[in-house]
C-alpha cells in the first residue's frame, strides 16, 4: 500500500528578524500619528499657542509696565516679566522693549489680589484652606489706539493651605515650593500658611499670563 504524503509541511527553519519586526512597528506609528496630525488639522483643530487672531501686520509687540492697584510689592514686576515670557513661548509675535517699535501695545492693570476662605473646620471656624485671587483687566491696542482685544474682568483663582496639617496632604503646589518636609517642623502655621501663599502667588500670575496671552494672541477656534 502506498504510503500517504503529509498534509501539512514542516515548519520552515527560518526566523522573522526581531529588528525588521521594530524597523517596520516604528513606520507603523509614525505614520499613524502623521495620519491623525493630519486628520486633527483638517478639522480645524490646533495645539495651543500654533496660530493666532492678530492680523497678518501685528507681529511686535510691547508689554507695558503692569499697574499694580494692590498693596503687594513686587507685583507689578513680576507680572510684567511673566507677560513677556508667555508672549515669547511661540515665536508667533515678538517683543520689544518701545511702544515706537511696536505694532501693538498690551497694557494690563491688577485690581485685586487678596485671600478668600475656601473652607474651615467644622468645630472652630479656623480657615482650613484659602482661594488667593487674582482679578486683572487687560487690552491689546494697535499704536494708533485701535483696540484688537479686551478683557475688563478677568479672575485667575488658586487655592492654598492655611494650617500646617493641611499643607502637606492638601496642597499641590508644597512639593515644588521654598517649603520642603524636611523643614516643616520647624515651621510654625503661619510660616507655612505664608510660604504657601507665595507660592501660590507665583503659580497664579503664571496662569493669568497665560489666559492673557490666550485671549489677546491665540486663535479662535
Amino acid at each position: 500500500m502506498p504510503r500517504h504524503k503529509h498534509l501539512f509541511r514542516p515548519r520552515s527553519s527560518k526566523t522573522r528578524n526581531p529588528l525588521s519586526q521594530n524597523v517596520f512597528s516604528l513606520r507603523y506609528q509614525v505614520l499613524l500619528i502623521a495620519s491623525l496630525i493630519s486628520l486633527l488639522g483638517g478639522c480645524g483643530y490646533q495645539f495651543q499657542g500654533s496660530g493666532t487672531s492678530l492680523p497678518d501686520d501685528v507681529r511686535a509687540i510691547y508689554i507695558a509696565p503692569v499697574r499694580n492697584d494692590t498693596t503687594e510689592l513686587g507685583l507689578s514686576n513680576l507680572m510684567t516679566e511673566a507677560l513677556r515670557l508667555r508672549f515669547e513661548r511661540y515665536g508667533i509675535v515678538h517683543t520689544v522693549d518701545s511702544a515706537r517699535d511696536a505694532d501693538a501695545v498690551l497694557q494690563t492693570r491688577v485690581r485685586y489680589l487678596d485671600s478668600q476662605v475656601r473652607n474651615v473646620t467644622g468645630d472652630t471656624d479656623i480657615a482650613l484652606e484659602l482661594d488667593l485671587v487674582m482679578i486683572v483687566s487687560s487690552e491689546l491696542k494697535r499704536r494708533g489706539g485701535q483696540s484688537l482685544w479686551k478683557n475688563s474682568y478677568l479672575e485667575t483663582r488658586k487655592p492654598f493651605a492655611s494650617v500646617q496639617n493641611v499643607v502637606v496632604t492638601s496642597s499641590s503646589g508644597f512639593a515644588s515650593g521654598d517649603v520642603g518636609s524636611a523643614n516643616l517642623g520647624n515651621l510654625g502655621a503661619r510660616e507655612v500658611s505664608r510660604g504657601q501663599q507665595e507660592q501660590a502667588t507665583q503659580e497664579l500670575i503664571e496662569e493669568t499670563a497665560r489666559r492673557v496671552y490666550l485671549g489677546a494672541v491665540a486663535e479662535k477656534f
